[in-house]
């Protein structure tokens, strides 16, 4: 009875989502392990701000985006939000002035704003209906699986050489820019399935 297997914690048809949950969260990793020290670097006294000006934009922008993966479709919405998060990553990387630094901050919020609430609907949609649970908990391993290695490979790489910091954003956008490609390919793969 207390046998679980990862048949019970991982929804195969829900691995779309989980995809692009990985690649757009390991930025997240790289983020909380970097920021402080480029905070540092910049000679900012409140290393919190960024997070600060980051947690701002994404509850703000979320009164409007809330809805917009219900009226516009999940997949247009996912791929609007990789690509501002995608930007932001390189503002933040370009980001060498306390000014950059907040606009990097806040695209990025935004963009995650758009993004989460969009790969959470969607992520539902794709589960089966009385196995939500699932559904949620492989997106919730994915998103984990992504924070915990992008921080672990920011972190191995940067080794204290301050600039280095851009170039792990610049990796991370690259990341995005993959996520994005994999949701061009899946929505035409999907759209080719639903007229056969």
């Amino acid at each position: 009875m207390f046998k679980i297997s990862r048949t019970d914690i991982i929804d195969i048809g829900v691995l779309p989502a989980g995809i692009v949950t990985f690649l757009s969260y390991s930025a997240f990793g790289a983020i909380l392990t970097l920021i402080p020290d480029w905070s540092d670097h910049l000679n900012l006294s409140n290393k919190g701000i960024f997070f600060a000006a980051y947690t701002i934009a994404s509850i703000l922008i979320r009164f409007i985006s809330g809805k917009a993966s219900d009226k516009y479709g999940r997949t247009k919405v996912i791929m609007i939000g990789l690509l501002i998060v995608g930007i932001s990553l390189f503002l933040i990387g370009q980001g060498d002035s306390f000014n950059k630094l907040m606009l990097g901050a806040s695209i990025y919020g935004i963009g995650t704003g758009i993004l989460s609430p969009a790969i959470n609907a969607w992520t539902i949609d794709l589960g089966k209906h009385n196995q939500r649970g699932r559904a949620v908990a492989t997106m919730y391993i994915s998103m984990e699986a992504g924070i915990g290695l992008g921080a672990l490979f920011a972190g191995m790489y940067y080794q204290d050489i301050i600039t280095r910091i851009p170039q792990v954003m610049y990796f991370n956008a690259l990341f995005l820019g993959i996520a994005l490609l994999y949701m061009f390919f899946w929505q035409g793969f999907s759209y080719r399935k639903k007229k056969a």
